[in-house]
């Protein structure tokens, strides 16, 4: 799904927002993803939101409108690893729907400014 959205990636400015649900192989075929892209910060939103189908990607662009527009990322959620402190500018963030047959999905949300 990255590669229909790379080309609209701006430099160093991007974060994840992940709907991972912890299935496999599709969360491995994330995490894999994800280490292609080490400078964005991740936040995984499923242990808070839970993995609701139809509201989790729906809630998740959510987040990323209001971290967007408040141009700040929210802290880190969890303390696995994959999540990381971020204080820098934000310009857009990719969101991940993943893990749920016939449900996965992309979004790349882009700041107004």
């Amino acid at each position: 799904m990255w590669q229909g959205l790379a080309p609209r990636r701006a430099d160093g400015r991007l974060a994840v927002i992940s709907g991972a649900s912890g299935a496999e192989p599709a969360t491995s075929e994330e995490r894999t993803w994800l280490a292609t892209i080490p400078d964005a910060p991740v936040r995984a939103t499923g242990s808070f939101l839970g993995h609701g189908f139809e509201p989790q990607f729906a809630m998740n662009i959510a987040l990323a409108t209001l971290a967007l527009g408040r141009e700040k990322l929210f802290p880190p959620l969890d303390s696995s690893g994959v999540e990381r402190a971020y204080e820098g500018p934000l310009d857009q963030i990719a969101v991940t729907a993943v893990g749920h047959w016939r449900g996965e999905g992309m979004a790349l949300v882009d700041a107004v400014r």
